[in-house]
């Protein structure tokens, strides 16, 4: 059966992920707290792989993301509702992470990445998912901020995942 969803999948044949698949067991967070996290900075939520958020764009958001001692990468998933009209994909989108007490900020922005179309929706695929990812370098409480000026509803989960052993 795994071969089967894998040539479908390579072929493009793959029906679009819905919300429910994307956000499968994890409960919503309103993620409208006020975490005060550094100097000027304050996060809507701690988001750990249990939870997941969502809202509308344009607009952005600010979570925490818990990291343990050692190597990690936090990765940003982002479900792009296909059924939302009107929808646009807008001209940034744009995710930061930054180190615990915001000293180090490591930031993506899709219009300055030469890997992508700089289309949210055409990087988002078939599964309507974008996903970026950056190892970070301490452990502790992440500030992770989440902008896009796309006209759309979302759903974000984040993982911490293991870099080496």
């Amino acid at each position: 059966m795994a071969l089967v969803a894998g040539l479908l999948a390579t072929q493009g044949c793959l029906p679009a992920t819905s919300k429910e698949a994307f956000v499968g067991d994890a409960v919503e967070l309103k993620c409208d707290g006020v975490w005060n996290v550094c100097l000027g900075q304050v996060a809507g939520c701690l988001l750990d792989e249990d939870h997941y958020i969502s809202g509308t764009f344009p607009g952005s958001r600010k979570v925490l993301v818990t990291t343990p001692e050692g190597d990690w990468k936090i990765r940003v998933e982002i479900f792009l509702d296909p059924d939302v009209t009107p929808r646009f994909p807008g001209t940034e989108t744009e995710i930061s992470w930054f180190e615990p007490g915001c000293a180090d900020q490591y930031r993506y922005q899709m219009s300055l990445d030469n890997t992508s179309s700089g289309d949210f929706f055409e990087r988002a695929g078939r599964d309507n998912v974008f996903v970026v990812e950056r190892d970070v370098e301490e452990f502790g409480d992440h500030l992770v901020t989440i902008y896009s000026d796309a006209i759309t509803r979302y759903a974000v989960k984040t993982m911490v995942l293991k870099t080496r052993d």
